[in-house]
């Protein structure tokens, strides 16, 4: 039985993987708004009521699911670990948050290049940083306290951004190195310069 489970989450893996490439493809071909959900099912060979089975629509298939971090370690950030060190904690989070959003760092470069490309998954990626950007910052300021100021949140938020779009530059310029690997490498620059 576990082998039954286990090649249909395989399938089920392989399913969504093929939709999120097609969806990419299509974007880097045609604009967001170049196709549609039909122009989909038809590319990666499903039915229309597949994609929706697995996506909700076509910003999510092709920017995949919002992230989904461990309550868990959540929590531990906002006790003040896992470090006790503010950015090192962040940068634990940003790894999590990372782990299993792409079957590979290409496909992360190949949404990064869809996404630079059109304006209105600009605006897609935008509004999503700015949820998660504001559930971030109340992690912050729970964890550092209600009096923290808003302009430092602001700061370690744009510079984890920066950090996160310096490591997808680097993963399409050399695929040597993962994504976290670069993002590490990112931070350690920053670290580097800064002193």
């Amino acid at each position: 039985m576990v082998d039954l489970c286990n090649r249909r989450e395989a399938k089920r893996y392989q399913t969504a993987l093929r939709l999120q490439q097609c969806a990419v493809r299509l974007t880097l071909d045609n604009g967001f708004d170049g196709w549609t959900i039909d122009d989909l099912a038809a590319a990666a060979d499903v039915s229309r009521r597949t994609v929706f089975n697995y996506f909700d629509g076509k910003a999510e298939v092709v920017l995949g699911p919002e992230p989904d971090v461990d309550e868990e370690l959540v929590a531990t950030f906002v006790g003040g670990g896992p470090t006790g060190r503010l950015l090192d904690d962040l940068i634990v989070l940003a790894h999590e948050a990372t782990r299993e959003r792409a079957d590979s760092d290409q496909h992360l470069a190949a949404v990064r290049d869809a996404v630079m490309n059109d304006p209105r998954l600009i605006q897609l990626v935008h509004q999503r940083f700015e949820s998660a950007a504001a559930l971030l910052g109340d992690c912050i300021r729970q964890r550092e306290g209600a009096d923290f100021p808003s302009e430092k949140v602001r700061v370690i938020l744009r510079l984890l951004i920066t950090f996160f779009d310096d490591a997808l530059e680097r993963t399409a310029a050399d695929g040597s190195l993962t994504f976290a690997q670069h993002f590490d490498n990112s931070v350690a620059d920053a670290r580097a310069a800064l002193g």
